[in-house]
């Protein structure tokens, strides 16, 4: 292979960022860097393999370490060798994890992607740098054993572990709640987005049982949730036992990509059927209605108005159909996203009165009181 110019290299490095999103960085036989743009961001744990490169081989490396996060080494021949890196994996789950500021932002700044992808990039700049395919599919893989941990929920200030719990919580019970009342368009549309803050594995030295192991948890979870929105417990793990046998059957992480959308969105899509066999067009409407709007003014005429059916008519068949008045199945709906707010947030009674439109603090009170059977203030002391 003929040697490589400077330029060249450099050129190489950023058409290839520019192409992928993967930050590029060269190293020279001799440990000399070019000055590559952008800049790679530098791992916080000041972590080995940053500083000391492997020996150049023949062949590509392929770098993991135990937090998902990846590199990927690629020898420019009897020169040195390009770094293309960090990336985040796909196998890398979203948790309750990491609180530290600095890993968030480290995170956040890299790209997603996959093994393959990985792999297909080092296919494509060895054939480009040598004008030869390599042989094998495979590379050389090695992953990190004895790199120090990133900071645990432990290692921080208790309010910040705190903090960071409630909203796994909060987001959980959200998810669940929403599978619970058939809410899949809700559950299609945002919970593929990962929480502030949240980041760690399960096995986190199997990437791929890992993956598999927080959608086995997304399974039951979601099974749960069905079965209190109504689906027959037979149902549900009929539809679980399928879920679980496809993720335990699946051999590479790209076959479960999105698939914690999907299993939540299947559950979600079932309790829909039974809701829409138990309760007419024009009730399911008002139902749908109501959940999506509990942050704004709602009143049996302003329900109406939105499904486009009359006030009188509508109340009636609500009545019927669910066995409480419109304006109480309001109330109630807003209670149970009252009490989310109690057990999540630290809002106080009077904001959470205002946000679900409670004609005063002591509205709030008296309805909360009248549907729990128990005062908010008593409800945030033993579920807080």
């Amino acid at each position: 292979m003929p040697t490589l110019h400077q330029e060249d290299l450099i050129q190489t490095a950023e058409n290839l960022y520019g192409t992928t999103g993967f930050f590029v960085s060269y190293q020279s036989s001799t440990g000399d860097a070019l000055p590559i743009r952008p800049a790679a961001p530098v791992h916080p744990s000041q972590l080995a393999i940053e500083q000391e490169w492997p020996i150049p081989d023949t062949t590509p490396l392929l770098y993991t370490l135990k937090d998902g996060t990846a590199y990927l080494f690629i020898p420019v021949l009897d020169q040195g060798q390009y770094r293309i890196g960090p990336v985040l994996l796909q196998s890398a789950l979203f948790r309750a994890h990491i609180q530290d500021e600095t890993f968030h932002q480290f995170y956040k700044s890299l790209t997603r992607t996959t093994e393959n992808r990985l792999i297909d990039c080092a296919h494509l700049v060895y054939r480009l740098l040598t004008g030869q395919q390599l042989v094998a599919r495979d590379i050389r893989t090695e992953s990190e054993s004895d790199d120090p941990e990133i900071p645990l929920v432990a290692d921080v200030p208790p309010h910040t572990a705190t903090t960071a719990y409630i909203k796994a919580w909060e987001r959980e019970q959200q998810i669940i709640e929403w599978i619970a009342s058939g809410q899949s368009e809700r559950l299609a549309t945002t919970y593929s987005l990962p929480a502030y803050g949240e980041f760690g594995s399960l096995a986190r030295h199997q990437p791929l049982r890992a993956e598999k192991n927080l959608l086995l948890g997304t399974v039951l979870l979601s099974a749960r949730a069905a079965i209190t929105g109504g689906l027959e417990p037979d149902e549900a793990f009929m539809l679980s036992d399928r879920m679980i046998e496809s993720i335990e059957a699946a051999t590479s992480i790209s076959e479960l990509r999105n698939r914690h959308v999907r299993i939540t969105v299947s559950f979600a899509e079932a309790v829909k059927q039974i809701q829409e066999l138990r309760h007419s067009p024009h009730v399911l409407a008002a139902i749908r209605y109501i959940q999506q709007h509990l942050y704004d003014p709602l009143s049996v005429s302003s329900i109406s108005q939105a499904i486009h059916v009359s006030s009188n008519y509508l109340s009636v068949l609500f009545k019927e159909e669910t066995g409480l008045p419109l304006a109480r199945y309001v109330i109630r709906e807003r209670i149970r996203e009252a009490k989310r707010l109690l057990r999540s947030t630290d809002d106080s009674l009077l904001t959470i009165s205002n946000k679900l439109h409670f004609s005063s603090q002591s509205h709030f009170s008296q309805a909360f009181k009248q549907t729990t059977g128990e005062t908010p203030t008593h409800y945030r002391q033993h579920h807080f």
